[in-house]
């Protein structure tokens, strides 16, 4: 047994797969936070969980706590003593209340620093008692913190049972807790803490006692029981990838479907079922997602790409030697690819285009109406943005079409019982009638990209189909003040705009963010916002979801916030400059004349900030700017706003950094010779209003004052 070993088991009814993963994160966070805070930090944490079990084990955790020296702070002397030295009521009374002496008590003199760190509540001399409090064992501080972490552990959903215990997620069947091989005494919902457990349910569910995480598992082990998801997971992964072989396929893998089929098991055996070679005819797609969503099944493809008429699944038992669980799994799947296949059927009995009528009876929102309204907005968007994006008449013909057949598929059978293929289907269904490639993938891609890494519908089409239904949804919720808060985004709004960010960004389409906004905004009828109150609430949403994407990139957060702080055209109308131009920053910083830039840029902004009176002309005279540093800084400024502009005609945002980095021995020059808040008033605003010049040169191009740079490494390094 490892020093300083706590075992935890907690076994409880079936928990839902959804919910141990996090659950398990969470224990282990909280218990070790609580721990480290009480001195008592273990060396290793190790947690997982099956079903039916959350476990934990720490190993390296003290003995116990460290023992602590403490003051107990009495009355004032002067009440606690007589003028002759003579202890009084009030003596006696602190030391019977502290549990020693009158004699052991001493004066000192506190001041203020020890009245804010003691409590005390005046400084003066007081009388006063130090003790030593001896640290409790381990096992008794786990007696309290282990019960505690266990019932507030933040499940999504939790019940009750019994005459009212709980509530927890499921029924507590039993808890081992062992620090060091003995029980740390405690009950959870009634249940005393011990050292027996159980096995499986159905094929081992005699109770034995452990005493060791190394005791633990090996019996479990030796019952077939696999207490790490990870090693199950492994193990299914394994099993599956030979039994496909030994159909003469691959497993076609999916990582979601494999996490939940690792945690609805403890026993990860594989099952191998199959069906009818018919129901082949089904699109891939179906077949994958009635086997997935219906019995947690997988599939195996063929050598030469289609399916084989198999799926694999867990079973948690090791074996099927009667066959009885193969059996009943075949026949449910035959079940379910039987209402897959009449599903398609009755759709394909008729073209997509057929379906158009039934959006208008189809709900998009109650106060954004029906999605054959959605779907005249979405004309009128395309009508607006083909000229602008230069579709060809072809392409422009395309984009008309897909926008007609977007949303047909949720009036399907298919997509009813499948909710998942919305969109998909819809592909699917256009490519058997006959539609152009360009029409059939940008429906089937139409939620395309899902995320920060998902690919992007496959054509210009597909993408501007894309941005148009994201963009009616964001501004229809938005105008309406519909605006997600905190972690609640009942329309998934984020990723919405997530999607548009993306698809302007990556898509090569010639629009920006307002430009979309305010075209979208025109063509919804009743919105609660104006167009200028819905662009001013859409745009922070839209650049915090630019400031999420370029962090996923590795950007630094100041790199991004001076390329959105940027004053000339606006960074949002321009996204794919714009993420060249914080690139450009993040390749610049570290060089030491932009440090010295950045530095000024602060300096120069800080002073302007304080002279900001309005007495500031809105160029600088030169003529009245005598001094040689004064007229460098006019020159240099000169030659900088030629540069920024070739560079700004060319889009390469690293020269005009490089441009801004030549300017720092002028810059800083004049900040050496010149005393910018002269004397003389004329004199004063002059200088002010070539500082004003020069911000606004380099704040067209970024807002510098958003570099956070270390002024101590800057001195080390120059």
């Amino acid at each position: 047994m490892a020093e300083g070993e706590l075992l935890l088991e907690v076994r409880a009814e079936e928990i839902p797969a959804r919910m141990l993963g996090p659950a398990s994160r969470e224990l282990a966070t909280r218990l070790f936070e609580q721990l480290v805070a009480l001195a008592l930090t273990p060396d290793e944490v190790e947690v997982g969980f099956t079903p039916r079990r959350l476990w934990l084990v720490l190993t390296g955790l003290p003995a116990c706590e460290k023992d602590r020296e403490t003051i107990e702070i009495g009355p004032p002397a002067s009440a606690a003593f007589d003028a002759a030295g003579a202890p009084t009521a009030a003596a006696a009374g602190f030391a019977r209340k502290v549990g020693v002496e009158v004699a052991d008590l001493r004066r000192r003199i506190f001041t203020k620093a020890d009245v804010a760190r003691s409590g005390v509540k005046a400084e003066g001399e007081r009388v006063y008692v130090e003790r030593v409090v001896r640290g409790r064992d381990t096992r008794e501080v786990l007696a309290t913190l282990i019960p505690r972490t266990l019932a507030e552990l933040g499940w999504a959903k939790t019940m009750r049972w019994g005459s009212g215990t709980g509530p927890w997620v499921r029924p507590v069947h039993g808890v081992v807790a062992l620090f060091d091989g003995e029980i740390v005494p405690f009950e959870l919902f009634g249940v005393a803490a011990g050292r027996t457990t159980a096995g499986h349910p159905t094929l081992s569910p005699e109770r034995f006692d452990v005493h060791s995480a190394a005791d633990w598992r090996g019996r479990l082990g030796a019952l077939g029981i696999v207490p790490e998801p990870e090693v199950r997971r492994e193990r299914l992964v394994a099993g599956m990838r030979e039994r496909a072989a030994a159909a003469g396929g691959r497993l076609v893998e999916d990582g979601a479907l494999l996490d939940k089929l690792a945690a609805i098991c403890e026993i990860p055996g594989v099952l191998e079922g199959s069906f009818d070679e018919a129901l082949l005819e089904l699109p891939r797609e179906v077949l994958r997602t009635s086997l997935a969503d219906h019995q947690s099944a997988l599939v195996v493809e063929r050598p030469d790409g289609r399916l084989a008429p198999v799926f694999l699944t867990v079973m948690d038992r090791p074996d099927d030697p009667a066959g009885r669980v193969r059996a009943g799994n075949e026949w449910v799947v035959a079940a379910r690819l039987a209402d897959a296949a009449f599903f398609w059927k009755k759709d394909r009995s008729a073209p997509l285009d057929a379906g158009v009528e039934r959006l208008e009876g189809l709900s998009f929102h109650e106060k954004l109406g029906h999605y054959g309204s959605k779907r005249s907005r979405l004309a009128a968007l395309a009508h607006d943005w083909i000229e602008a994006t230069k579709l060809d008449e072809a392409e422009a013909e395309q984009l008309r079409r897909s926008l007609r057949l977007l949303k047909v598929d949720l009036t399907t059978e298919m997509v009813r019982e499948f909710t998942s293929l919305q969109g998909v289907m819809g592909g699917i269904y256009a490519r058997e009638d006959g539609e152009p490639d360009a029409v059939w993938q940008a429906i089937y891609d139409q939620y395309q990209p899902a995320g920060a890494e998902d690919p992007l519908p496959r054509s210009q089409v597909g993408r501007l189909a894309a941005l148009a239904d994201r963009a009616d949804t964001l501004v229809g919720f938005f105008g309406l003040g519909q605006i997600p808060t905190g972690s609640k985004d009942p329309y998934g709004l984020r990723r919405a705009a997530l999607g548009v960010v993306r698809l302007l960004l990556e898509g090569e389409i010639e629009l920006g963010l307002e430009q979309v906004t305010r075209t979208a905004y025109r063509h919804h009828v009743v919105l609660k916002l104006g167009e200028e109150e819905c662009w001013s609430k859409l745009k922070p949403f839209f650049e915090d979801r630019v400031r999420y994407l370029m962090g996923l990139r590795g950007l630094a957060q100041d790199e991004i916030e001076a390329g959105l702080g940027a004053s000339g055209s606006p960074p949002l109308e321009r996204l794919p400059a714009l993420e060249r131009l914080i690139r450009a920053i993040h390749d610049v910083r570290d060089r030491p004349e932009f440090l010295s830039v950045v530095l000024s840029f602060k300096r120069l902004n800080n002073i302007l900030k304080d002279a900001a009176d309005g007495s500031v002309p809105a160029e600088p005279d030169s003529s009245k700017l005598g001094s040689a540093a004064e007229q460098a800084l006019v020159d240099a400024r000169r030659a900088l706003d030629s540069e920024l502009a070739a560079a700004r005609s060319a889009g390469d945002p690293g020269r005009s950094l490089e441009a801004i980095g030549r300017f720092a021995e002028p810059l800083d020059r004049f900040f050496v010779e010149v005393l910018v808040m002269d004397p003389d008033p004329e004199v004063r605003r002059q200088r002010l209003a070539l500082l004003a010049a020069v911000r606004r040169s380099i704040a067209a191009v970024a807002d510098l004052s958003a570099v956070v740079v270390d002024k101590a490494e800057l001195r080390a390094r120059a």
